[in-house]
């Protein structure tokens, strides 16, 4: 029986052309695959290399693309520093001299009623690119015109580095204070145009004056303007308005008029004015002297200067002569146009 069946097997293999067909396709994929498992790892090796090659050939790509970027954008990376150098270099000196800087410097400290004790201009050191002159300054107000003249002076456009500083009182000048610096000053080597860029520095804001003197006990805390930051020996009476009974005087400061009447604050020593007529204005100060407050009566005469007295126990008169330090910045009197 079992004979039988294998020989009627045997002959429906004979006789199917399907089965000797799929047969060796059937032996080949097996041969396919059992050499695909064979070979796996060594493509699977051939397939990283190839990964890490393109990775290599995308970094070289990237960094050839950004050296063309570089040398094409060069020439403009260039004249942009070069304009910048430039730039740099005028603002050593800002255009000016050593000689307009003195200039400059005088004319804010008579601003603020300073006074100058020495000035003196060091040798200029060579550098490369650039000189610098030393300035020893040593000048003596009261706090508040000291840290506004600091804070104009040193805040110009014009290179200006401060080296050594130191603050005392003035001895012998009570309310006063001495201030000597170390100011180094700059300048280029040569001549430099004006960069374009100079219309681009904003204007700098109003300094206000310091509300509190921390170095005077009897510092007053409110901040002042006007007539009242003026010295009195600056200030000229140059006539007088009647109004019924009433006077104003008519007050030069620095080019400017002004009208004061009684009661307006005057002067930089808390000065009130007390009485005004047709040729003088009578103003009450008091001032902090040797330790113990005392008043001083000043008159601003018709076309010509201060006169005063210091009263205590109304015994002691001193007489004030033109040109006195002070420094608090005040308010009063109204300004007359021209």
């Amino acid at each position: 029986m079992k004979l039988r069946v294998r020989l009627d097997w045997q002959a429906l293999v004979a006789r199917s052309r399907l089965f000797r067909c799929a047969l060796p396709i059937a032996a080949a994929c097996l041969v396919f695959a059992v050499g695909c498992l064979i070979r796996w790892p060594e493509w699977r090796q051939l397939q990283q290399a190839a990964q890490v090659n393109q990775r290599a050939l995308n970094d070289k790509h990237h960094a050839k693309a950004t050296q063309v970027l570089a040398h094409v954008h060069a020439p403009q990376a260039l004249s942009e520093a070069q304009r910048h150098l430039h730039d740099m270099r005028w603002r050593l000196a800002a255009g000016g001299e050593i000689s307009d800087l003195l200039d400059q410097l005088a004319a804010s400290g008579h601003v603020h009623g300073l006074h100058f004790e020495q000035l003196e201009v060091l040798d200029e050191q060579k550098k490369a690119g650039f000189g610098r002159t030393p300035l020893d300054v040593q000048v003596v107000g009261r706090y508040a015109a000291l840290r506004l003249w600091l804070d104009e002076w040193l805040g110009q456009v014009r290179l200006l580095r401060v080296g050594d500083m130191h603050l005392a009182d003035a001895q012998g000048r009570p309310g006063l204070l001495r201030l000597r610096l170390r100011v180094d000053a700059f300048h280029a080597d040569g001549p430099v145009a004006e960069p374009q860029s100079l219309a681009w520095i904003p204007a700098r804001g109003e300094v206000l004056p310091a509300v509190l003197d921390p170095f005077s006990t009897w510092s007053g805390r409110v901040v002042r303007r006007g007539l009242a930051s003026v010295p009195l020996a600056q200030l000229e009476m140059v006539g007088s308005l009647s109004r019924g009974m009433e006077h104003e005087a008519l007050l030069s400061s620095a080019g400017r008029l002004y009208r004061v009447r009684s009661g307006d604050r005057l002067g930089r020593d808390g000065g009130l004015v007390e009485r005004v007529d047709e040729h003088q204005v009578t103003v009450r100060e008091r001032l902090f002297v040797g330790g113990t407050w005392r008043e001083r009566t000043a008159f601003l005469r018709l076309r010509q200067g201060v006169d005063g007295e210091i009263r205590e126990d109304h015994e002691q008169v001193d007489e004030v002569g033109g040109g006195g330090l002070a420094a608090d910045a005040v308010a009063g009197g109204n300004a007359l146009s021209g």
